[in-house]
């Protein structure tokens, strides 16, 4: 069963429904639409749907490996009525990193997020070798998220202009002269560059 009217479509707050709420811009690009249907076929479900509890269930973006494993990114949500507090609809909702195993065990964890509500845009997920890298936008921040090769996900709060190249990961915190880098898929923190020896190695952002 599908909603005509949904919560969310493509991973924010439907504007038909809550009016414009917009995220800033981050690096990237939006998730491989190919990725997603091939992902629901995987898990023999619909991209969008409504589970037996009514919650609306938005598979966001997803990132196959060669080794059938399996990452994605799913809303859940559902309208609960009106809010307590005021005016306007409360909505009870999560949105969940999933990993799921050859074997088709499938874990979960929340996202890093302000709230939620505001929605996920994933800018970045692929895999690399054993490890998959999820880069999104929430409502204040971006973040990267490894997982594949540990459990439960590792979150690392960057900025929204980032750069991936030769290995590692680079971004620049407003009013800092240095360019900060990640190891490239592991995330773990390398030395922070001047910002023209990162131009010179193609890591200023």
């Amino acid at each position: 069963m599908t909603n005509p009217e949904p919560n969310f479509k493509d991973g924010v707050p439907n504007p038909g429904k809550f009016g414009f709420i917009s995220l800033r811009w981050s690096a990237g690009s939006e998730p491989n639409a190919e990725k997603v249907e091939e992902a629901a076929g995987i898990l023999r479900r619909e991209i969008v749907f409504i589970d037996e509890t009514g919650y609306e269930c938005d598979l966001i973006a997803a990132a196959i490996s060669g080794h059938s494993r399996l990452a994605y990114v799913e809303s859940r949500s559902k309208d609960i009525g009106p809010h307590p507090h005021g005016a306007g609809r409360k909505i009870d909702i999560s949105i969940r990193i999933h990993l799921v195993d050859a074997d088709g065990a499938n874990r979960s964890a929340d996202i890093e997020s302000y709230n939620p509500f505001f929605g996920c845009d994933v800018r970045f997920f692929e895999w690399v070798g054993d490890v998959a890298v999820l880069i999104y936008r929430e409502k204040h921040w971006t973040f990267a998220c490894r997982l594949g090769d540990i459990w439960p996900p590792k979150f690392i709060k960057i900025e929204d202009h980032w750069v991936i190249h030769e290995g590692q990961l680079a971004y620049v915190r407003y009013n800092e002269e240095c360019a900060r880098r990640l190891s490239f898929p592991e995330l773990e923190e390398l030395e922070p560059l001047s910002k023209e020896a990162a131009a010179g190695l193609g890591l200023l952002p």
